[in-house]
């Protein structure tokens, strides 16, 4: 048995168990994430910020301005909480995207969902972990108290869009 042979024959196993152990530190915490907890779509340091930004700059809330919703691409049904009221938390978000029109599949890796304030934060890395083939689903969402508006942006397959603002306050 030469020098080279020990080493590798030493080593080996070594090098497979590191191996093995980086695979399961960086496989376990994504199986493990379970959507069992409350999700915090805005959060309060996302209000104050904004509000911190605004002061800064001088600005003041006087009302949502204009808005268009683009049709021509997925339709988007949102199923829950469906804008109004919310007095009871944590709510269910459910968001169904359905085909085109023209019969053109949504392109889910479009998705864009933002929180519209003073500005616009993007809470689309947020909303992720919880798309499920053609839908959003959270079982458990919870808001500042105050009125909010989050707009959902799609394309289909053929590059239409389409978009749905919801309008909700909480109570």
């Amino acid at each position: 048995m030469n020098a080279r042979s020990s080493f590798y024959g030493i080593f080996r196993p070594v090098f497979f168990w590191a191996v093995g152990g980086l695979i399961i530190a960086a496989v376990v915490p994504v199986l493990s994430q379970t959507h069992t907890g409350v999700l915090q779509l805005i959060t309060e340091q996302d209000l104050s910020r904004q509000e911190q930004t605004a002061k800064e700059k001088g600005l003041t809330e006087v009302g949502r301005s204009f808005m268009i919703e683009l049709k021509d691409g997925p339709q988007i049904q949102v199923v829950r909480p469906g804008g109004g009221d919310i007095d009871k938390q944590p709510v269910e978000i459910d968001v169904v995207f359905d085909k085109s029109q023209d019969g053109a599949e949504p392109k889910m890796d479009t998705l864009k969902v933002r929180y519209i304030k003073f500005f616009t934060i993007d809470i689309t890395d947020r909303v992720k972990p919880y798309v499920e083939a053609n839908r959003i689903h959270v079982t458990q969402a919870e808001f500042p108290k105050g009125n909010h508006t989050v707009e959902i942006y799609l394309e289909d397959a053929k590059g239409k869009a389409s978009s749905k603002v919801v309008e909700f306050k909480v109570l």
